[in-house]
C-alpha cells in the first residue's frame, strides 16, 4: 500500500505541475501580448519565451529530483525520501529500513532479507532496536507463532539469538514499531543524511531563478528602434 501511496502522490504532484506550468503560460503569454499591443510592436521571442518557461522550470524540477534521487542512493547510501522502501546505511555499513513502510529490518552489506524473521546477515519484522558498539539488540514479531521475542544480533559474527517475550498481535506489534520511543525508526532518523536535501533545494532555486530571470529580462528589453526612428526622435 505505501508503494501505492507513493505512485499516487507522484502522479498527482505531476497533474498538479502540469495544470500550474499551462495557468502561468498563459498569464504570461497574455501579459507579454498586452505589452506588445502598447508598445505597438509585434516580438515573437517574448511570446515563445512566456510560453515556453513554465514547462522548462516544471522540466527542470522533474530534472532535480531526479538528481536528488541519484545522490541519495548513491552518494549517501540512503533512499530519497519518496520511496516506499525508505532505508539508510550505518557507520558499520548495516542497512535499516523498512519493507512498504512496515516491515522493519536490519541486514548486512550485500545480504537479502527473506521469509524467516531471521537468517543470514538479516533480521526483519523489527519493532524495537538498539546498536551498542557491535550488537544490535531489540524486539521483533513472529508471524509464525504470533509472538514477541527478543533478539540479539552479533555484526562481528552474524549471530542470531532470540528469546519469547509473549504472544501478541500484529496491529499492536505494528502499534510498538511504528510510534514506540524505542522503535528502529529512532535509528532510522538518527542516521538519516540531510546534506541531499539541501542539494536539492540549491538545484531548485538556482534553476527556477535562472528561468525568471530570463523572463524578467524579456520583459525588460526595450524595443529595437531603427536609425531613421532614433534621427526623427531628435529632429525638433
Amino acid at each position: 500500500m505505501a508503494g501505492f501511496a507513493v505512485v499516487m502522490t507522484i502522479f498527482m504532484g505531476a497533474i498538479i505541475g502540469v495544470v500550474g506550468a499551462a495557468v502561468l503560460s498563459s498569464i504570461l503569454f497574455f501579459a507579454a501580448r498586452r505589452k506588445l499591443r502598447v508598445e505597438s510592436r509585434t516580438d515573437r521571442r517574448l511570446l515563445v519565451t512566456c510560453v515556453a518557461a513554465p514547462f522548462l522550470g516544471l522540466a527542470w524540477l522533474v530534472i532535480a529530483l531526479l538528481v536528488h534521487v541519484q545522490v541519495s542512493n548513491r552518494l549517501a547510501h540512503q533512499d530519497c525520501g519518496l520511496s516506499g522502501d525508505p532505508y539508510v546505511t550505518l557507520p558499520n555499513g548495516y542497512e535499516v529500513g523498512s519493507l512498504n513502510t512496515y516491515s522493519g529490518y536490519l541486514k548486512a552489506p550485500g545480504a537479502k532479507t527473506d521469509v524467516p524473521v531471521a537468517g543470514p546477515g538479516y533480521v526483519r519484522s523489527i519493532i524495537n532496536l538498539h546498536l551498542s558498539g557491535d550488537v544490535f539488540t531489540g524486539t521483533l514479531f513472529d508471524f509464525k507463532t504470533s509472538s514477541v521475542q527478543r533478539f540479539t544480533f552479533d555484526t562481528r559474527t552474524q549471530a542470531f539469538q532470540s528469546a519469547l517475550v509473549g504472544p501478541s498481535s500484529w496491529t499492536s506489534a505494528n502499534d510498538e514499531s511504528q510510534l514506540g520511543e524505542e522503535s528502529y525508526w529512532t535509528i532510522y532518523a538518527q542516521y538519516r543524511h540531510h546534506w541531499p536535501n539541501y542539494v536539492l533545494l540549491v538545484m531548485i532555486i538556482a534553476g527556477e531563478g535562472a528561468i525568471a530571470l530570463w523572463i524578467w529580462k524579456a520583459f525588460s528589453t526595450k524595443p529595437f528602434r531603427s536609425l531613421e526612428d532614433q534621427h526623427n526622435s531628435f529632429v525638433p
